[in-house]
């Protein structure tokens, strides 16, 4: 695979019109961001904001703004096998409802970085970034569910993914509705319907988890992990640590922790 041009988030205005009677020479792979029209296999047609295409090697590409500005990313490339889009299920010629483009935008941003930089391994970083934009693409159409389909699914799997990452931020219900913007009994059946456990229940887990590598890795103190949990009373820390792991920390640490010799510094 080789990356002919790439580019992030051109915007264009009403007037805006592609018309390559024969292609472009090469795959083109764009991710239409506004609402556009778009003609393929002789039939026009409207794509909805949050859509991709990706052309396939003289395939003529007709396309454009339809009534407001016109926003996309895009790139052009090269392939020598159309089998890994087969086995991923990607379609050529065809439109591709993504329902959200930050992360895959995200990945071309950074493959229009390299582009332009004089990093050694630009070529192999571009790779990197356009495997993981087809695996994202592949899941968007193979993997949907009712759930996934959810416009909250997306921004709650961010949430949950936060939750792990950062156990001592305040992960509160009421400031987890603040964020989301949505009552608690809402938030309480969201959580529940797209992960099937509690708010609760994983930010303990997550906090458990993390307090765990603590005491096995570290010589902070009981007091110390606790507040690096999350917690503002250790009394209330210890609790909870033996309710669930049926271990005090200080029991725990004693069986588990690693010898100062094997931490990585």
């Amino acid at each position: 695979m080789k990356i002919v041009k790439a580019g992030y988030n051109y915007c264009h205005l009403p007037e805006f019109c592609i018309n390559r009677v024969h292609g472009s020479g090469d795959y083109l792979l764009l991710i239409i961001k506004t609402e556009a029209c778009i003609v393929l296999n002789g039939e026009r047609k409207t794509v909805p904001p949050r859509s991709a295409v990706i052309f396939k090697k003289g395939t003529p590409q007709h396309y454009g703004a339809m009534h407001g500005k016109y926003i996309n990313d895009w790139i052009h490339f090269e392939i020598e096998d159309e089998a890994p889009f087969s086995e991923l299920g990607i379609p050529f010629d065809t439109i591709i409802p993504l329902r959200e483009t930050n992360e895959l935008s995200g990945f071309i941003k950074n493959i229009v970085f390299e582009w332009h930089s004089q990093n050694t391994h630009k070529a192999e970083i571009m790779q990197c970034y356009f495997d993981l934009l087809l695996f994202k693409i592949s899941e968007r159409i193979n993997l949907q569910s009712p759930k996934q389909e959810h416009p909250y699914y997306d921004p709650f799997c961010r949430l949950r993914s936060e939750i792990q990452l950062e156990p001592q931020g305040d992960w509160s219900i009421d400031a987890i509705c603040r964020r989301m913007m949505l009552s608690r009994s809402y938030v309480q059946h969201l959580y529940k319907l797209f992960f099937g456990t509690s708010i609760l229940s994983d930010v303990q887990c997550g906090r458990m988890e993390h307090a765990k590598y603590l005491l096995s890795a570290t010589n902070m103190t009981v007091t110390d992990i606790s507040r690096s949990c999350g917690y503002d009373s250790d009394v209330h820390f210890m609790r909870i640590f033996k309710k669930i792991t049926g271990m005090t920390p200080s029991g725990f640490r004693n069986e588990f922790q690693i010898p100062s010799a094997a931490v990585k510094k």
